[in-house]
């Protein structure tokens, strides 16, 4: 957690913003956009089908990321009465989110393999200000890549529980639906122990050595 008060923390938190921003803004918009393409068009109505920060910032949320080193971003409200498909468009929409930032990680990792092979990888670092664009180049692929899978811890109210509940047989939905109900609980336990650490750290270390291969190529 960094600690904005003091000189340090402050910086480092300047150097993570875009990096937050940009990989908050990718995963609403996706919701959106694949709730939107599903049938649910009140998404265009809200505001939601745009890639603007301030149109998916909780004000809460963000404040809370900012002084506690946790928060979340404003929910993308689906109503999926209007999908086609119920159940179907409602997993799609949910796995979009997190599905977006692990493609958006790849993408920019192939975007800095081409830096690379062009040499302007190396007149970035030896540059003080390209430094500094490079560090939050890179701060936003590792944002993303956490992103994408802690959303997809299949626990209420992340966005993995609902792709899960869509595999599950009938007669074990209701596990996710009861589990839903203490989805306030589930989260404090989340952040307060570190249970995340056993989940996201052996798949962050797994996309990472996938992302250096591609590096390497």
């Amino acid at each position: 957690m960094l600690n904005i008060f003091t000189r340090e923390g402050l910086i480092a938190f300047l150097y993570t913003l875009p990096a937050l921003l940009i990989s908050l803004s990718i995963h609403e918009f996706a919701h959106a956009w694949i709730a939107y393409k599903q049938g649910d068009y009140t998404q265009k109505i809200r505001g939601r089908l745009t890639l603007d920060p301030f149109k998916h910032i909780d004000p809460i949320g963000f404040l809370c990321i900012v002084l506690c080193g946790v928060g979340w971003g404003k929910p993308v409200m689906v109503d999926d009465r209007n999908f086609k498909n119920s159940r179907r468009g409602t997993m799609l929409t949910a796995l979009a989110g997190p599905a977006s930032n692990l493609l958006l990680a790849v993408l920019l990792t192939i975007v800095l393999k081409v830096l690379i092979m062009c040499g302007v990888f190396g007149n970035l670092v030896a540059n003080s200000v390209g430094n500094i664009f490079l560090q939050m180049f890179l701060y936003t692929i590792e944002f993303n890549i956490v992103f994408g899978i802690f959303n997809l811890i299949p626990l209420p109210p992340l966005d993995g529980s609902k792709v899960l509940a869509y595999f599950l047989p009938r007669s074990l939905r209701g596990i996710m639906y009861t589990l839903e109900r203490y989805s306030f609980i589930i989260i404090l336990i989340i952040f307060c122990t570190n249970i995340t650490s056993y989940i996201i750290s052996p798949a962050y270390n797994a996309i990472l050595k996938l992302l250096e291969w591609i590096i390497n190529l």
